[in-house]
């Protein structure tokens, strides 16, 4: 006999409203224990609401009751590449795929893996497979979308995005894809006109709202630069990236030996500083747009919560940082530049904790900086020697550029 709480619960998950879903799923499993189907959906369920926890919980038990279900397998897949676990996800799907060579979703899941891989030409390959088994698959064009913009094939994007949006022209994360393949090949109008489209349909899709923010930050010139290496640099493997940063570091201490034994020594402080931008680019850039938009009279709405602290965060001290140097200046008093060289180093800790989701290193990082701070307010104000107050705190803001993304990663 049919569950109406399943009959229910599925016609819920057939239109996306899966946290709707969830309940009707949970009655129908109370009704008959051994109800797999609606087992199997309420792990995707938890899956599509990022429960992960529960939905991994439940599929690990479901393998154990239904070992021969290709299905299981690729959920697990998609549940371990959430988790960033590519090796165990690659494991699951091929499982997957052996026991069903004739699901077009197993290969698009493959693509996705090695995507994640950075196996740009094997991913291209696996979606084609996929779509070899069903041409009209979203789930493959998108993954063929996104590989051919890593391997720089804007031709071929353009036809994919166009049989992809002609297809199906509602699906709000296929027009988010294709904003990304446009903006990662530099055409923010074409990327812009997607996430929108992208947000109309799903306003709550993140994946569309973080593209129009981004859109949004690229018409800066300077962001737009930023974005262009972040993209590059981010398809590099893990290998080449430190190969680079690591050659980029030796040449710049090569050049800085260089000039102080030739006496240019004077050339020696901008290179430093176009160092140290490179460098901690990646770290200041995302806080100072968010600050420039918070003053943009659209670009203010796309900010999350915690884009807005870190924008409100980098505006204070950066305003705390020019106020001291106004009070430097017109004083002569070096305790001002100690201050206002102090709130220029805390950007990096205070920013990097208001934005970060996870509690240990908010909480680090927030600590670090306002530590930092209470350094040089409390050193100046009980007359400890400048020199010594200028040492602590330099000596913590080199050490954050060598612990940070430790503490970002506990």
């Amino acid at each position: 006999m049919e569950s109406p709480n399943l009959e229910r619960g599925i016609q819920l998950f057939e239109i996306g409203r899966y946290k709707d879903a969830i309940p009707y799923f949970q009655s129908a499993i109370s009704e008959n224990i051994d109800n797999y189907t609606a087992k199997f959906l309420l792990a995707n369920c938890f899956f599509q609401v990022d429960n992960i926890e529960k939905a991994f919980s439940l599929t690990l038990d479901l393998r154990q009751d239904q070992p021969n279900d290709p299905g299981i397998y690729f959920l697990l897949s998609q549940l371990y590449l959430h988790k960033e676990n590519d090796k165990e996800a690659l494991i699951q799907i091929n499982k997957a795929i052996e026991m069903d060579p004739y699901n077009e979703n197993y290969f698009g899941q493959k693509s996705y893996v090695l995507l994640y891989q950075k196996k740009y030409a094997e991913a291209l390959d696996f979606a084609n497979e996929g779509l070899r088994v069903n041409a009209k698959s979203i789930f493959c064009l998108n993954a063929r979308t996104t590989a051919l913009t890593k391997l720089k094939r804007k031709d071929d994007v353009t036809s994919t995005i166009s049989n992809l949006l002609g297809d199906d022209p509602e699906n709000a994360y296929s027009h988010a894809n294709a904003g990304w393949s446009y903006l990662e090949n530099n055409n923010t109008p074409q990327a812009l006109i997607h996430f929108k489209e992208a947000l109309k349909l799903n306003p709550n899709l993140e994946h569309a709202r973080s593209g129009m923010l981004t859109a949004v930050k690229s018409k800066n010139k300077i962001y737009n630069l930023y974005l262009r290496y972040a993209f590059w640099m981010g398809n590099k493997s893990e290998k080449n990236q430190w190969i680079f940063i690591i050659g980029i570091y030796l040449v710049y201490r090569f050049s800085v030996k260089m000039l102080s034994a030739t006496g240019m020594t004077y050339l020696a402080i901008p290179l430093i500083i176009v160092y140290l931008l490179f460098a901690l680019g990646s770290w200041i850039m995302d806080p100072l747009s968010n600050m420039l938009l918070l003053f943009d009279k659209f670009g203010k709405f796309l900010l999350d919560k915690r884009e807005k602290l870190t924008g409100q965060v980098m505006f204070g001290l950066l305003c705390a940082s020019l106020l001291m140097l106004v009070g430097s200046l017109i004083t002569k008093n070096e305790s001002f530049t100690i201050l206002c060289l102090t709130f220029l180093a805390a950007i990096l800790p205070l920013t990097r904790g208001c934005s970060s989701e996870k509690k240990n290193p908010r909480l680090i990082n927030i600590a670090y900086g306002s530590i930092m701070i209470l350094i040089a307010i409390v050193g100046t104000a009980i007359g400890m020697p400048l020199g010594d107050i200028g040492l602590a705190v330099g000596i913590m803001f080199i050490a954050y550029t060598w612990i940070g993304n430790f503490i970002s990663s506990l």
